[in-house]
C-alpha cells in the first residue's frame, strides 16, 4: 500500500512539541505502512541525515515481550494451592 512512489522525493514537515514529541505524519506513515504499537528505527548517519524505517515485528519480537511479561519454561511455577478433584464433572 505504498501511495509515494518510490522515485519521487517527497519534503514532509513536522514540529518538535515542547515536550520534544513529533508526530509522524500520515503520509510517511502510510508510506511505512505502520500504525499504533508499531516501531521504527533511527538510523543517524555522518552527513548529518537521520532515516528512518519501519521496524515491523516478527515472532522472536513477540515472543521476548512475553516471556518478559510471563516468564518462560524455566520460570518457577506459583504454588496454587492443593489440586481439586474433578469427580462428578463430566
Amino acid at each position: 500500500m505504498n501511495l509515494v512512489p518510490s522515485l519521487i522525493s517527497t519534503i514532509v514537515r513536522s514540529k518538535i512539541t515542547s515536550k520534544n514529541r513529533v508526530t509522524i505524519p500520515k503520509t510517511v506513515r502510510d508510506f511505512l505502512e505502520v500504525g499504533p504499537s508499531d516501531a521504527i528505527e533511527w538510523q543517524i548517519e555522518a552527513n548529518s541525515r537521520v532515516t528512518i524505517a519501519a521496524k515491523k515485528q516478527d515472532l522472536w519480537d513477540i515472543v521476548a515481550e512475553q516471556e518478559k511479561k510471563f516468564g518462560n519454561v524455566n520460570t518457577k511455577e506459583i504454588d496454587w494451592g492443593e489440586d481439586i478433584e474433578s469427580e462428578g464433572l463430566d
